[in-house]
């Protein structure tokens, strides 16, 4: 019961965070969330900073560049969806680090269903990642060279997209015949 307690707790903490639309509040959120992290706190900041750096260099540094080109304040939109998506993420890890995700949605069968399948699916591309892995380990003698190792990233990431597409296929028809219809 606490789980499931815990996890409509987190579902409306995520609506709550991400319908604030000024930084302020967002700080006081990160705050909030970095008191209830105890000592965890600075593993959570360091995989929470992971997580949100490549979105944020992908998505908001290339919109701000795109304001500050057109002469338009850009601070706030940056600190302001940044600090939203860091939250949530440091959110997800101390749900995830504190509560059994799976004892908190035992309620609804469909949601075990798509966490089961969603596990699963992370699995798999783990294990495919460290198959790609091992094969470029074991098929070179000495370190590769720039032109080698992107060879090799194209076709890793042809795989992991072909793996991809067909696992999804499989999925879909398995969730089809269980009748889970999307």
């Amino acid at each position: 019961m606490q789980a499931k307690t815990t996890f409509i707790l987190y579902i409306v903490a995520l609506i709550a965070l991400s319908t604030m639309k000024s930084y302020e509040p967002l700080i006081a959120a990160l705050i909030i969330l970095m008191l209830m992290s105890g000592r965890s706190v600075f593993a959570l900041m360091r995989r929470s900073l992971i997580l949100v750096a490549l979105f944020s260099m992908l998505i908001t540094l290339s919109y701000s560049a795109m304001l500050y080109m057109q002469h338009q304040p850009f601070w706030h939109y940056f600190l302001t969806v940044n600090l939203r998506s860091f939250d949530m993420v440091f959110l997800t890890l101390l749900f995830t680090s504190r509560v059994n995700v799976y004892e908190a949605v035992a309620f609804s069968k469909d949601l075990s269903f798509l966490l089961v399948l969603s596990v699963s699916k992370i699995m798999t591309m783990q294990r495919a990642y460290g198959d790609y892995t091992d094969a470029l380990k074991s098929r070179t003698l000495k370190k590769p060279t720039r032109h080698q190792i992107y060879d090799y990233l194209g076709s890793a990431i042809a795989g992991f997209l072909d793996k991809n597409i067909r696992e999804s296929k499989e999925n879909y028809e398995a969730m089809k015949s269980r009748g889970f219809h999307v």
